[in-house]
C-alpha cells in the first residue's frame, strides 16, 4: 500500500512535469486543454479531466499552474469517488538547466486535493494498472538518478487521503493540513514540517499531528531518512495527547520495504494519566503483507512504573501479535476509577458506554509477569503470572495465578466482547483466601470473616460492581476455618435468652459476632442472589445447619438454621425445653447483613420433636379415659413432680407452637353471605 500511495504522488507529480512539457510545445495551454488531457490519460491509464483554467509564464522561468483536475477510477468502481481530485497546483522550471539535461525546479505548490484508495470486495483497488512499474530488465537499464535534481521547495495544503473498503463499510480519511519541505538535493538534508489530522466519517477532525524533523532522500531512490524527528499529537475527544522523537530509515533497496525506528521515545497523557515509551534497540517493521513487526527493548512506564515490552504483530486484515509484559509494578487504580478527592471509588463506567468492538478482531497472544498488581482498594495482587489469548473477541486468560487477599488464587477466565455487554466466565479456585474481603469486592458488607477455601464457576457482565452483583450467576463450594458469622451473636441469643426466656418472645437483633472453628456449604447464584445450600457451622459448645441466601444488591441476608447445642449447654436450659428440642433449636435470621433479625421458629421446632412427644405422653395428656385418670403411672408422676415451679410444661410448649403455626397457616374465613 505505500508503495502504491508513492507511485500515486509519484503520478501526480509526472503529470505536472508532462504538462509543463506539452505547453512548452504547445505554447498556449488553456487552447489546447482538450488534448493535454488525452496526453495525461494515456499516461496514467485513466481518465483526465482538466475543467479549470491553465496559465502559462515563460520568462524568466516555465511557470504553469493548472485548476479543477481530476483523475478518474478504472471500469467497474461505480460510485466510488475519483482516484484524485485537485483544486490547484503549480511549478516552476529553470530554462537554463533543463536544456542542459538538468531539473531545477522551483517551489511546487498543491493544494485543496483529494487521493482515494478504494479497495472492492473481491480486492481489485483502483490503483491497479496506474503507472505500472518498469520491468526488471527496464530497472537494470535505467536506475533512478536524482543526482541532477534540486527543488526550491514543497508546499501542500489541505492534501486529503481517504481509504474506503465497500465490503466492511470502513472509511479512513486522513488530512495533511500543511507540509513544507525546503531546498531539497538527493544527499542532503532538507528541513520538513508537517500538520495533519484524522478525520471522522463527516471530516470533523478527531485527532491531530505535528511533525519536525529533516528529510534526506538517497540519489538512487533506495533510502529515505528522517532525522531527529520530533512531533506532538492530541485527540480532544477522548482526552488523548502526547509528544514523540524518533529517527528513522525507510529502506526501499531491497525486496520488501523496510523502515527502522531508532531512539524512539515518546510520552502520552491520557485523561490525567501517565504513559511514557522509550526503545533502547532499534524497532524494524517490515511493509509488506502483511505489515510485520518485532519489538524489543521497548519499555513502557505506566503513571511512572516501567514494564518491559517484547515480542513481534503484524497487520493485514486483522492484527496478530505476540507479546510478553513484565515488571515489577502496575497499579491500574486510576485508570478503573474516575473518582476525584474525597468521592467514592466506586465510579466505574457502565459497559453501556464503553465500545469493545476494536477488541473483536485482532488475534493476540500476552504473557504476563508482575511482582504486584493493584486492581483496587480491596484487591492488591501478588505474583502475577498469566497467559492470554484474544481470539475473534473473546480473551482467554488461561492459566491465571496470583497470591492476594491474605491467599493465592488460580484459574481460568474468558471475556467475550462480542456481547453487549462483555459476557464473563471465571473458574478460580482460593486457597487461604480472605472470604470478607473478597465479598467486599462486590459489597459495601461482607456476612462472613475467615481463610478458606473456595471453588466456583461464576458467569456475569458488566463493569461496575452493581452491574457485575445483578448478573452475577453461578455454583461451588467453600469452606472457612476460625473466622465469625458477622452481623448476629449467637453466643449471647443462647446465654441471655434461650436458657432463661419465653422462645416466643425472641425477636430481635442481637448485632456482633458469632466465632466459629468451621464454616463449610455450597454456592448457589441467581442474578446476584447467593444461595448457601447444605451449610454447616461448629463453634465452641454449638453448631449451625440448614441454607440460606445472601442478595449482595439489597444488602440482606436469610439464613433457615438448625441450632445444635453441645451438652453443656443444653443442661443449661429448661427441662421442658430440653426434652422438647433435645437441644436442636430451629432459628430464622433475616435482615440487613450488619444487623439481622433473629427469631426462634416455633413451628418448625414442634415439627420436629411431635413425634417424640406423642408417643411418649402427649396422647395420654390431651384424650385421657377414666383408666389413665385414676392409673397414673408411677414414672409419669414422678417426672411431674422434678418440673420446676413457673416452668413450662412440654407439652405446653408444644401444643402452643402448633396453635401458632395453625393460626399462621390457616387462611381466613369466608365472609357470611351479604355482608
Amino acid at each position: 500500500m505505500l508503495r502504491k500511495t508513492l507511485y500515486v504522488l509519484a503520478g501526480l507529480l509526472a503529470l505536472v512535469a508532462l504538462l509543463v512539457v506539452l505547453v512548452i510545445v504547445l505554447v498556449d495551454a488553456d487552447d489546447y486543454r482538450a488534448e493535454i488531457a488525452e496526453r495525461a490519460s494515456d499516461t496514467l491509464g485513466r481518465e483526465v479531466r482538466l475543467e479549470g483554467p491553465l496559465s502559462l509564464r515563460v520568462f524568466p522561468r516555465i511557470a504553469l499552474e493548472i485548476r479543477a483536475l481530476s483523475v478518474a477510477n478504472p471500469d467497474g468502481f461505480g460510485d466510488a469517488p475519483a482516484l484524485a481530485e485537485v483544486g490547484s497546483a503549480s511549478v516552476t522550471v529553470a530554462i537554463g538547466p533543463l536544456i542542459r539535461g538538468e531539473l531545477d525546479i522551483g517551489t511546487v505548490r498543491l493544494r485543496d486535493a483529494t487521493v482515494s484508495l478504494v479497495t472492492l470486495p473481491d480486492g481489485a483497488s483502483n490503483l491497479d494498472g496506474l503507472l505500472a512499474e518498469p520491468s526488471a530488465e527496464a530497472q537494470t537499464e535505467a536506475e533512478p538518478d536524482l543526482s541532477g535534481l534540486s527543488l526550491a521547495g514543497l508546499e501542500l495544503k489541505n492534501v486529503a487521503v481517504q481509504i474506503f473498503r465497500p465490503v466492511s463499510d470502513e472509511v479512513v480519511r486522513a488530512r495533511i493540513d500543511e507540509l513544507t519541505l525546503d531546498g531539497f538535493r538527493a544527499g542532503a538534508l532538507a528541513p520538513l514540517s508537517v500538520r495533519a489530522s484524522l478525520l471522522d466519517e463527516a471530516s470533523q477532525v478527531q485527532a491531530g499531528l505535528s511533525l519536525q524533523g529533516d528529510l534526506r532522500v538517497a540519489a538512487n531512490l533506495e533510502r529515505i531518512d528522517l532525522e531527529e524527528v520530533s512531533g506532538e499529537f492530541e485527540a480532544p475527544a477522548s482526552g488523548l495527547a502526547g509528544q514523540v522523537g524518533a529517527g528513522v530509515s525507510l529502506d526501499l533497496g531491497g525486496d520488501v520495504p523496510i523502515v527502522r525506528l531508532s531512539d524512539l521515545a515518546g510520552a502520552l497523557d491520557l485523561n490525567d494519566q501517565a504513559l511514557a515509551l522509550e526503545a533502547s534497540e532499534t524497532l524494524v517493521v517490515r511493509l509488506a503483507d502483511p505489515v510485520s513487526a518485532q519489538v524489543a527493548g521497548l519499555e513502557l512506564a505506566v503513571n511512572g512504573q516501567p514494564l518491559a515490552i517484547s515480542g513481534s504483530f503484524a497487520l493485514s486484515d486483522r492484527l496478530t501479535g505476540e507479546l510478553a509484559i513484565a515488571g515489577e509494578e502496575l497499579d491500574l487504580r486510576p485508570w478503573l476509577s474516575s473518582a476525584g478527592p474525597g468521592e467514592q471509588p466506586d465510579a466505574s463506567p457502565s459497559a453501556e458506554q464503553v465500545d469493545f468492538s476494536s477488541l473483536v478482531g485482532p488475534r493476540l497472544s500476552l504473557e504476563l509477569d508482575l511482582d504486584r498488581l493493584a486492581v483496587a482498594d480491596d484487591l492488591v495482587l501478588d505474583q502475577v503470572a498469566a497467559r492470554a489469548s484474544l481470539v475473534e473477541g473473546v480473551l482467554t486468560l488461561d492459566p491465571m495465578q496470583a497470591q492476594g487477599l491474605s491467599g493465592r488464587f488460580s484459574g481460568v477466565v474468558t471475556i467475550d466482547f462480542n456481547a453487549a455487554p462483555p459476557q464473563v466466565r471465571a473458574n478460580p479456585r482460593f486457597d487461604g483466601v480472605d472470604v470478607q474481603q473478597l465479598v467486599r469486592l462486590l459489597s459495601p458488607a461482607a456476612p462472613l470473616r475467615g481463610l478458606g477455601e473456595l471453588d466456583v464457576d461464576l458467569r456475569f457482565s458488566g463493569l461496575s460492581a452493581a452491574e457485575i452483583v445483578a448478573s452475577l450467576d453461578g455454583e461451588g463450594r467453600f469452606s472457612l476455618d476460625e473466622g465469625a458469622l458477622l452481623g448476629v451473636d449467637l453466643q449471647r441469643l443462647i446465654e441471655e435468652e434461650i436458657a432463661v426466656s419465653n422462645l416466643s418472645s425472641i425477636r430481635q437483633a442481637f448485632g456482633g459476632e458469632t466465632p466459629f472453628r468451621s464454616l463449610s456449604g455450597r454456592i448457589q447464584a441467581d442474578s446476584g442472589v447467593v444461595a448457601i445450600p447444605d451449610l454447616r457451622l461448629q463453634a465452641n459448645g454449638f453448631g449451625l445447619s440448614g441454607d440460606g441466601e445472601m442478595d449482595l444488591a439489597a444488602g440482606e441476608v436469610a439464613y433457615q438454621l438448625d441450632l445444635e447445642l453441645g451438652q453443656a449447654l443444653i443442661e443449661r436450659l429448661p427441662r421442658a425445653l430440653a426434652r422438647a428440642t433435645d437441644g436442636v433449636i430451629p432459628l430464622t435470621i433475616a435482615g440487613p447483613i450488619s444487623r439481622p433479625l433473629v427469631r426462634v421458629d416455633l413451628a418448625a421446632m414442634a415439627e420436629g420433636t411431635l413425634q417424640r412427644e406423642l408417643q411418649d405422653r402427649l396422647f395420654d395428656r390431651l384424650a385421657p379415659d377414666e383408666e389413665t385418670e385414676t392409673e397414673t403411672t408411677p414414672d409419669r408422676e414422678a417426672e411431674r413432680e422434678t418440673d420446676e415451679p413457673g416452668e413450662e410444661r412440654t407439652s405446653d410448649l408444644l401444643l402452643r407452637a402448633l396453635r401458632e403455626r395453625r393460626e399462621r397457616d390457616e387462611p381466613p374465613p369466608d365472609d357470611p353471605p351479604g355482608s
